[in-house]
């Protein structure tokens, strides 16, 4: 049975003029004529730009992205056509890490290739709990894991977190690593049906959470601070730096602790 051709009907590519033709398939198929008379239009601006544009259209997301410059040739009908492949000078971009491999998608299935069937070369630094490669990734490397005990930051229940029912709250009302000042932790409160004039111990255990561990109720106006900055605090109206949700006091001592293990953390814990 004889296998069917490409046929190409209506190529229009610049001075075609609704070329139809049949090329036959697993052929070699010179294309000659004299200079101008459509030779680069009909293999490579109709032919090979819809094999492209067609292979295209099968591969990863990177790849299917050059799809917005490949515009359909000016063909009526092409049937039979599989993937193209052309063979010229100009590159795909002026990125000089893009390959082919990155751009098809294939450089993702050799890593993987790799990385399942290789067998990896250890080295000293594998067995070392100072080298980043060997440490523990929950402990990296010291042997403890600091947890934050939300007990101890409490000074007296008995007082309001405007008063200083939390060791770490100032004079002026300001919690040290809450981020966020006292009148911004009562609009936090306030959506969570308390103020922070409501003692400690009358709070319930999803109110404390929300002081301890953060809230994503509403969205708030926050500065990162220093230590230091945040010690020496005597407004209330700080200019906020950042919006985001409260983060919670548990969190923001946590953080610290993997920067800097201060005696001023370190009683948290």
């Amino acid at each position: 049975m004889t296998e069917r051709p490409i046929r190409v009907r209506g190529a229009r590519a610049h001075n075609l003029q609704g070329l139809d033709v049949d090329l036959p398939r697993h052929a070699l198929v010179a294309i000659t004529g004299v200079s101008g008379s459509g030779k680069s239009s009909f293999a490579f601006d109709t032919v090979f730009r819809e094999g492209e544009r067609r292979y295209l259209a099968t591969l990863s997301a990177p790849a299917r992205r050059l799809l917005a410059k490949l515009a359909r040739p000016e063909v009526d009908a092409l049937h039979g056509l599989g993937a193209a492949v052309a063979v010229g000078q100009q590159g795909p971009g002026p990125n000089p890490r893009s390959t082919v491999g990155t751009a098809t998608g294939l450089w993702d299935l050799l890593r993987l290739l790799f990385a399942r069937l290789g067998t990896p070369k250890t080295h000293r630094g594998l067995f070392s709990f100072n080298d980043p490669e060997g440490q523990c990734p929950t402990c990296r490397g010291l042997g403890v894991v600091d947890k934050v005990d939300p007990a101890l930051i409490v000074h007296d229940p008995q007082r309001t977190l405007r008063g200083g029912a939390l060791v770490p709250t100032l004079k002026n009302g300001y919690t040290v690593y809450s981020q966020v000042t006292v009148d911004v932790m009562n609009q936090v409160c306030q959506a969570h049906g308390f103020d922070v004039d409501t003692p400690w111990q009358d709070l319930t255990d999803e109110q404390r959470d929300v002081v301890m561990y953060g809230s994503q109720r509403l969205v708030v106006p926050y500065g990162k601070h220093s230590l230091e900055s945040r010690m020496k605090w005597s407004g209330i109206t700080a200019r906020p730096r950042e919006e985001g949700y409260y983060r919670g006091l548990v969190p923001v001592i946590e953080e610290t602790l993997t920067r800097n293990r201060n005696d001023n953390v370190l009683r948290f814990v």
